[in-house]
């Protein structure tokens, strides 16, 4: 098996507006991310999921495209709470601000480094650990 690799990549979950009544989010809970298929706004739509496998939100879509091919070529993705949730208007209603770990293989995630640097927050990949705690 190919040694894996994580990047984090610091953005948001949106439209949590629509879940929090049903799904609460705090700060440090890790939320697991699945592609949404057949989702009428977002052909590529990630929705982000509980422990509880509650719907919390979903990657904004300006990410979609990229995180979902991630999941369909065999990548992993979570998203870390890292704040309270806010709503920074335009529209776009509640959101959570997360990392994103995206763990997989070097190469394809050296690509992805290259796409999103642009106009994210991408942190340096690092090797993973055997350990599951550093996962």
């Amino acid at each position: 098996m190919a040694e894996e690799y994580k990047v984090f990549v610091e953005s948001s979950v949106r439209g949590y507006h629509e879940y929090f009544k049903y799904a609460t989010v705090v700060v440090g809970d890790v939320l697991h991310c699945e592609v949404e298929e057949n989702n009428q706004y977002d052909k590529y739509a990630v929705a982000i999921k509980s422990e509880s496998n509650q719907t919390v939100g979903h990657v904004p879509i300006e990410l979609s495209k990229l995180f979902c091919e991630f999941l369909a070529d065999g990548g992993s993705l979570e998203a870390e709470c890292i704040g309270h949730r806010f709503n920074a208007g335009q529209g776009k209603g509640l959101e959570i601000p997360v990392d994103y770990r995206l763990i997989g293989n070097k190469r394809y995630l050296k690509i992805l480094v290259r796409k999103l640097s642009e106009d994210l927050s991408v942190s340096a990949m690092r090797k993973c650990t055997t350990s599951q705690g550093d996962l």
